[in-house]
């Protein structure tokens, strides 16, 4: 009954099959046999396997059954036998032994393949072998290389029968870590980067694999297989990755300005030689984000936006170590690639070699202050001028009309002697030395004040003034005091011209060549206008140019009773 069991599920299992199967006892006796089988020889029912695969009453002399009881281990032979039609048929035959529940053989099973089909096997292991785009070679226990793949031939010339270490290194003995002598050694797959020498002498970098592909009666591999997988092109990327980022790491290193990166999770990445110097930081070891918060403005560290932009400060204080307040230019940007934020920069610029020369400067200026103040003589000159004529104007006021002539009169002297001393002040002022306070100015915002002042002061008298502001939104870095006092003085020096023979004074702000324009245009009713090219004036102006960094220039126009004066801002 046992023996009825096994055979039913011998056979239900090896029906399924795509080769000739059967199970044989000691007797070599067929128990049972797949569909294959049968449709091979036929019924196989207590038939021994020769009486029904060789039309022979005695067992055949290559057969390995017998072999296989008695070592337990599988063996392989080519073989032929006869179908039922008596055509010969050959297969590769494989006999493997099937083990009772004490371990000991209990059947045999023969599986015969066809030869046609192992061939076609062979025969796609060989286009495989041939076209691989991967260096294969097939190496004996001497290293001689006894077969190799196109693109090894290709690369390497001709190779059959010559040391591996020869064609590949152009040395003369086994390479040291070579994977292949490891195989040899232990049976085993080995791996190991490689560098190579092309037959034209080039380096050529390939990661190789050694596996057994054959192996003697003892168990010993005699013959290996050798996989190089090419990796020169993605080591000449590597190189030129690797020469990239030491250009860079070098650049950053050796910059004139400071150099703090984060990356995308805050941690602090890149704080270079000059940072340390401008920030006093003295070990060797980057100061942790903690510290780095007490010394860089909170806005570098703000959220990620997730959008490209920068934010700049002409002039802003960041903290050293001893908590001083440094004076930089300071530039802060976010790293993006691919729409991806990477992290954030800072870029500190230390200022205060350039404000020492200013300082430098400054003391200059206040030593030419005798020179300027010469300036002085010629209007001083012209104050006393008006006075007395005033005055010789008032003499005769007095005689010919006294009470009204020398209201009208006297308000006259008195409105020009105020101009004139609210100019000198603002001359001795600028002469003497400023220190500006340079911010960020909204030059519309500015502008469209100082119209709705000077708007109001003409209120009641025929003067028109209009604005016209930049749709840009122009900003300057500038002293706004500075700003509104150099318009003062421009309309202080055509105020009585304005009051008497202007139409019009047009505000206007836009861009030009780069450069940010404010320019005042005065339209007047006569063309003789009054120049703007010399007096207190224009060394007032002149002085707030250079304090402001920015340009005066004037332009008249007498057909068209025009005059502008132009603050022009790099």
């Amino acid at each position: 009954m046992e023996k009825i069991i096994d055979i039913e599920f011998i056979k239900n299992y090896f029906d399924s099959l795509p080769f000739k199967v059967a199970i044989m006892d000691r007797d070599q006796i067929i128990v049972a046999a797949n569909k294959k089988f049968q449709e091979s020889y036929g019924t196989w029912v207590n038939l021994r396997c020769h009486e029904l695969c060789k039309n022979s009453k005695i067992p055949c002399l290559r057969c390995r059954v017998q072999n296989v009881f008695q070592t337990g281990e599988t063996e392989v032979l080519q073989d032929s036998s006869l179908d039922t039609n008596g055509k010969m048929i050959f297969d590769v035959v494989v006999f493997s032994p099937i083990f009772d529940a004490q371990g000991k053989v209990k059947y045999v099973q023969e599986m015969a393949i066809p030869q046609k089909d192992v061939y076609h096997w062979e025969n796609d292991f060989n286009v495989l072998f041939e076209n691989s785009p991967n260096f294969i070679t097939i190496i004996d226990k001497n290293y001689n290389i006894l077969r190799a793949n196109r693109r090894m031939t290709n690369t390497f010339g001709v190779l059959r029968g010559k040391k591996c270490y020869e064609i590949f290194k152009k040395k003369k003995q086994v390479c040291t870590n070579c994977p292949t002598s490891f195989t040899f050694e232990d049976g085993s797959v080995h791996s190991a980067s490689q560098v190579g020498i092309t037959p034209n002498g080039e380096k050529s970098y390939y990661i190789m694999t050694s596996a057994p592909v054959s192996f003697d009666e003892k168990g010993q591999v005699t013959k290996v297989m050798e996989i190089g997988v090419d990796i020169t092109e993605i080591n000449k990327l590597q190189e030129q990755l690797n020469f990239t980022h030491d250009f860079y790491g070098n650049l950053i290193e050796n910059s004139s300005e400071g150099v703090i990166a984060i990356d995308k999770k805050g941690k602090l990445q890149i704080f270079n030689p000059k940072s340390e110097e401008i920030l006093g930081w003295t070990t060797k070891r980057k100061p942790g984000i903690a510290q780095a918060r007490k010394m860089l403005p909170p806005q570098f560290f703000e959220d990620f936006s997730g959008s490209e932009g920068s934010i700049e400060y002409y002039k802003t204080y960041i903290k050293n170590l001893n908590d001083d307040d440094i004076p930089v230019h300071l530039k802060i940007y976010d790293i993006i690639s691919k729409n991806d934020i990477m992290g954030r920069v800072a870029i500190i610029n230390d200022l205060r070699p350039f404000l020492e020369v200013e300082e430098n400067k400054q003391r200059a200026k206040e030593n030419a202050f005798r020179e300027k103040f010469a300036i002085i003589g010629k209007d001083t000159q012209t104050i006393l001028k008006s006075i007395r004529d005033f005055m010789g104007e008032l003499n005769i006021s007095f005689s010919n009309n006294a009470d009204f002539q020398l209201q009208k009169q006297w308000n006259s002297f008195y409105d020009k002697t105020s101009e004139y001393l609210q100019t000198m002040n603002l001359f001795i002022k600028y002469a003497q030395g400023y220190s500006p306070r340079i911010e960020l100015v909204d030059l519309n915002e500015f502008v469209e004040n100082e119209f709705i002042k000077y708007k109001n002061t003409f209120a009641y008298s025929d003067l028109k003034l209009e604005l016209n502001l930049s749709p840009e939104e122009p900003v300057i870095n500038a002293d706004i005091k500075t700003l509104q006092e150099s318009v003062f003085v421009i309309m202080l020096h055509y105020l009585t011209y304005i009051q008497e023979h202007c139409a019009k004074i047009t505000f206007r702000t836009f861009f030009n060549n780069k450069s940010i324009f404010f320019e005042i245009e005065v339209k007047c009713n006569e063309s003789d206008i009054p120049e703007f090219s010399e007096g207190l004036s224009l060394s007032i102006i002149s002085m707030i140019s250079e304090v402001n960094g920015m340009e005066i220039k004037t332009l008249k126009i007498a057909d068209e009773g025009l005059i502008k004066i132009s603050l022009i801002f790099k």
